[in-house]
């Protein structure tokens, strides 16, 4: 089940070839230590119990809707009925608060003005940089403050913002389940990476010029609130209610999760491990996610208006990536689980081929399986002029 979000280093086009490799190793539950958007997760669902782990908040909350939740989510006619009212309450107030805004917005879209547009990004980029941490909290107007005029237009923010406020209202009510307030926030954010500014993540916006003005046009006259309804209408649990009942889903560095399971009676019979293999920190592309899930007011600085907080992978430092993955497989030796760990040949750790099966000769006393898969990276715009290239993927399994 694809969410539709680009996600860098996603392996969706081999999870059929993983999923034959986790078949094969010993039955019990399953834990992917860096989940994503858990594409391995759904692939082994129908056979074993599925554990999720990642550092992001906004991909628990896609393992948690996906793999644990007890109540279906809400269809969008029953969704639409029960925020409408509340909705409409916050979506008037803030259209009369940045009145001026949509009024200069909407001339600047009907005439295609790229002049206007680029004023307009460049006030809302140095008011979003000056403001503080929580200056807002409780307003519901966070992304109107931090990424109107950028990421999103004026109305998609005054969408998003009002939405928000009807979720988290309806929740107080406790007129919805915690379950479909998780998924209304994954539809959320589908509906954010369909109508953003942006080149399919969320490293900067896009600064409109005369080169890109269709694009970014284009996506200021996406509806939100119909992007988010679509989006709610494709989120669906996985399985049945007494299987998701005994997942979990983590938010945690992958050591530490391995390293916090070793007090669990109940373990991973298999971890399958997917860790950066770049030098880009994941967090810069998804950090507008994870303001949406947290929806905490942080401070925005440099040119994506980043989070001060985003999370920092060792696997992305040059001069960690090494103890990195030797702690990384010695914690799974440690449950003794079965391993399974995808790593291309040109990642960060450099002859990762002959380095990785001595790190888990050292640690399981055996060499690992390996299975080499030709793939295709994307990017994520980290190399210019270039969406995406060839690599070899390797796959190292070492049972148990």
């Amino acid at each position: 089940m694809s969410l539709g979000i680009s996600y860098m280093g996603t392996k969706r086009h081999l999870v059929p070839d993983l999923a034959r490799v986790i078949a094969d190793c010993k039955p019990g539950i399953f834990l992917d230590v860096f989940s994503g958007m858990c594409s391995v997760g759904h692939a082994v669902a129908s056979s074993r119990q599925v554990w999720s782990n990642d550092l992001q908040s906004f991909s628990q909350l896609v393992a948690q809707v996906h793999f644990c939740s007890a109540f279906e989510p809400l269809s969008r006619f029953d969704a639409l009925a029960a925020i409408a009212p509340v909705k409409r309450q916050k979506a008037d107030e803030l259209s009369a608060n940045y009145a001026e805004n949509l009024k200069n917005e909407h001339a600047a879209l009907q005439a295609g003005c790229v002049d206007n547009l680029s004023k307009t990004f460049d006030v809302s980029s140095l008011r979003s940089q000056g403001l503080g941490s929580k200056a807002e909290q409780g307003s519901y107007n966070l992304f109107c403050e931090r990424y109107a005029g950028t990421y999103f237009g004026y109305g998609q923010a005054i969408e998003i913002d009002s939405i928000r406020y009807a979720i988290d209202t309806l929740l107080a009510r406790e007129e919805i389940a915690v379950e479909q307030w998780r998924a209304m926030v994954v539809a959320m954010c589908i509906a954010m990476s369909k109508c953003s500014n942006s080149t399919g993540h969320f490293a900067q916006p896009l600064y409109p010029k005369t080169g890109n003005i269709k694009k970014v046009v284009s996506q200021r006259k996406r509806t939100f609130s119909s992007e988010w309804l679509d989006a709610l209408e494709k989120i669906q649990p996985v399985g049945n209610e007494k299987w998701r009942s005994q997942n979990l889903a983590f938010r945690k560095d992958a050591t530490s999760v391995l390293s916090s399971l070793r007090e669990f009676d109940n373990r991973p019979s298999v971890v399958y491990a997917d860790p950066p293999y770049t030098k880009d920190q994941y967090s810069r592309y998804y950090h507008i996610y994870e303001t949406a899930v947290l929806y905490d007011y942080p401070s925005c600085s440099g040119a994506g208006l980043y989070r001060p907080d985003r999370a920092t992978s060792t696997f992305s430092l040059s001069s960690k990536v090494t103890e990195a993955i030797t702690d990384l497989i010695k914690s799974v030796s440690d449950i003794e689980s079965c391993l399974v760990l995808s790593y291309p040949t040109n990642g960060l750790l450099t002859n990762s081929v002959d380095i990785i099966p001595e790190i888990i000769k050292q640690n399981f006393g055996q060499f690992p399986e390996v299975l080499r898969l030709a793939h295709r990276h994307s990017t994520m715009g980290s190399s210019k002029g270039v969406p995406a290239h060839d690599v070899t993927e390797v796959i190292y399994r070492v049972s148990i």
